[in-house]
């Protein structure tokens, strides 16, 4: 996957099944083991909003792409220069909060369906409902 096809996603461009693609673009879906990730390919900043995220879990809800796509997603949004969020402002807080959590799940929260359904809340009210069997096992 390459940044330039997560900002297509994210404005709407593509379907949430191009994001299971690899990065040459030949349709092979991607393992969740992170290769075929480019981070790199970005010509311009692009804001990350809470909307974005949320495309990502209904997506994940959906069964389009898989949950563990989700921590190569979030290593494709910290490692580029070019997706930008605020983490001072409350709203850039979730935004940070949930892309770090994705991005570092051994450290965190599973990425499974009902983790997502709960990171979704998290982004739309702030309001954070992990239980102990959430986190890693």
């Amino acid at each position: 996957m390459k940044a330039d096809t997560l900002k297509a996603f994210f404005e709407k461009r593509i379907p949430a099944s191009a994001l299971s693609e690899g990065a040459d673009g030949r349709g092979e879906r991607i393992p969740c083991n992170g290769t075929g990730v480019l981070a790199d390919d970005l010509k311009e900043d692009f804001v990350v909003e809470t909307g974005h995220l949320i495309s990502l879990c209904d997506a994940v809800l959906a069964g389009t792409i898989q949950p563990c796509q989700l921590e190569q997603i979030a290593s494709i949004l910290v490692e580029s220069e070019r997706f930008l969020w605020d983490p001072r402002d409350p709203i850039g807080k979730r935004v940070s909060e949930v892309i770090y959590a994705w991005e570092a799940p051994e450290i965190n929260y599973l990425l499974t369906r009902e983790t997502v359904v709960k990171f979704r809340n998290l982004l739309l009210t702030g309001e954070r409902s992990f239980v102990q069997e959430d986190w890693w096992r």
